[in-house]
């Protein structure tokens, strides 16, 4: 009797609030009893009063626990009608969600060939207290659709002058490749760095067969996507918004619907504007840009190149407009990240005509590049 009471005793002490992980297994074992048919339920009639009294204290724990991981982790934002925004950057989304509405297609495979860069101060392999700045680039492939998805890094890194007296010094050095200059090449995080708060939008299969393609669903998703590991408001949502939603439009195998419906998130967000740039292939443009402040990268302004006629999201780059602690040693000006969109789009050809030929073809190597 006294060890029957000694144990219930335990029961009804105080404890710590169970774990998520220990919540959601008891959560799971209550839904597997209580959907099962009623003869199969334990009966408490006849047991012990103590008895009933613990598992009685054993349930409440785990509802209270279940309550409160529900309450802890309640989605942030709702969604709600798009802010309505003049000016010629709202004008010129607007007009590009239109284009892709009227281009709109649909294929076996979505494949995707972009061209990823970062700027970097580099020193001379052969010249002591020589630097200088150099691009370096490699392309990036990425296929999915029938039989799941598959992506490959281009097998070169690419290294070029940032500018012209850059060019001077690289040449004086006999054109070092990435290999001599010891740089790394880029990878996708690197893309959009100083974003000072919410997750990576890195989203898989699973959550991409989740979003809605109504704007102000999308964009209560994306931001409960960004919150759902701090579970903090974001003090920037338009800055999370336009640097991350531009990855539905190039990079996930959505319907363009979903492409539309980020056209006309961007074409709400504030302090976006109408620039004129030049992306990393030298082709002057008309671009929609935000800019962004920290302390370790400074001020950088992102931009998104885009077709308006058909919908195409051609590039986008973030361009050094103060240095930060991070970045002290690049000019203003400077294009620090990039990436061209060389194709994104639907198709119905096999995987082996999609895929680069070096995947395929084993015995194949590049052509040499002409002479400058």
């Amino acid at each position: 009797m006294d060890d029957d009471l000694t144990r219930i005793g335990a029961l009804l002490a105080p404890e710590r609030s169970p774990s998520l992980v220990v919540t959601e297994q008891a959560r799971r074992r209550l839904l597997e009893v209580a959907g099962r048919r009623r003869p199969s339920l334990p009966r408490l009639r006849g047991l012990p009063g103590r008895l009933i009294v613990a598992v009685g204290t054993a349930a409440g724990l785990v509802a209270a626990g279940f309550g409160f991981h529900a309450w802890e982790t309640r989605p942030l934002y709702r969604p709600e009608p798009l802010a309505g925004q003049d000016g010629p950057a709202a004008s010129f989304l607007l007009a590009a969600a239109d284009g892709k509405a009227r281009h709109s297609t649909s294929g076996r495979f979505w494949y995707v060939h972009t061209v990823r860069g970062t700027t970097s101060v580099v020193k001379s392999p052969r010249r002591p207290n020589v630097r200088y700045t150099v691009e370096v680039s490699r392309d990036a492939y990425e296929l999915a659709g029938e039989g799941g998805g598959d992506d490959w890094d281009g097998d070169e890194i690419k290294v070029r002058p940032a500018g012209p007296s850059d060019k001077a010094e690289w040449t004086a050095d006999w054109a070092p490749d990435a290999s001599e200059l010891g740089v790394e090449p880029p990878v996708e995080q690197e893309l959009t760095p100083g974003t000072d708060e919410g997750a990576m939008f890195d989203i898989g299969v699973p959550e991409v067969a989740q979003l809605p393609a109504d704007p102000s669903e999308l964009r209560a998703w994306i931001l409960n996507y960004a919150t759902k590991f701090d579970h903090k408001r974001l003090h920037d949502p338009d800055l999370y918004l336009f640097v991350n939603a531009p990855i539905i439009i190039t990079d996930l195998p959505v319907p363009d619907r979903l492409r539309i419906a980020t056209y006309r998130i961007l074409a709400s967000l504030k302090n976006v504007r109408m620039v004129d740039a030049t992306d990393a292939e030298g082709r002057r443009g008309r671009a929609v840009a935000m800019r962004q402040t920290s302390r370790d990268y400074g001020t950088i302004e992102w931009q998104l190149f885009i077709d308006p006629s058909t919908g195409r999201l051609t590039a986008r780059q973030g361009v050094l407009v103060t240095p930060g602690r991070k970045n002290a040693g690049l000019r203003p000006g400077t294009r620090q990240y990039f990436e061209l969109v060389k194709t994104a789009d639907w198709s119905n050809a096999s995987r082996q005509q999609l895929a680069p030929r070096w995947v395929w073809d084993k015995s194949w190597e590049p052509p040499e590049p002409p002479d400058e």
